[in-house]
């Protein structure tokens, strides 16, 4: 039987419609991941965002390597879907890197001597 079930009890509304296979699952396949790896979504196992920066540009590339092979050959709905999910990686992305850099930054501060400077116009 292809009845997928959650854990929700013995309620009866634990069911959950078969899913379909169908392109936009595997685009998801990808881009969930990168976007659990970027920090943008919560790691359903632990509930905490972690980012891994390395995994999350992996994500990316391949699901940059799937919309490349896939040119020309995806319905426009489709097309539109893998770009808008690539786009929100990629956003992600930058934002986990910037905010990575500004932490470094702030406890570390390498180049404290141009910083310090840059505090003291008038």
């Amino acid at each position: 039987m292809s009845e997928y079930r959650t854990e929700k009890g013995e309620s009866g509304q634990g069911h959950a419609p078969p899913l379909e296979p169908a392109f936009v699952r595997i685009v998801e396949a990808l881009a969930v991941p990168a976007l659990i790896w970027t920090g943008h979504l919560r790691n359903p196992l632990d509930e905490k965002a972690q980012p891994d920066l390395e995994l999350a540009k992996y994500q990316i590339t391949l699901l940059e390597i799937l919309q490349a092979k896939t040119k020309g050959n995806l319905d426009k709905d489709e097309e539109t879907f893998l770009a808008n999910m690539l786009h929100t990686a990629r956003l992600a992305y930058l934002r986990a890197t910037e905010a990575e850099a500004q932490k470094k930054s702030a406890g570390e501060s390498p180049g404290g001597d141009e910083k310090q400077t840059g505090e003291q116009k008038e």
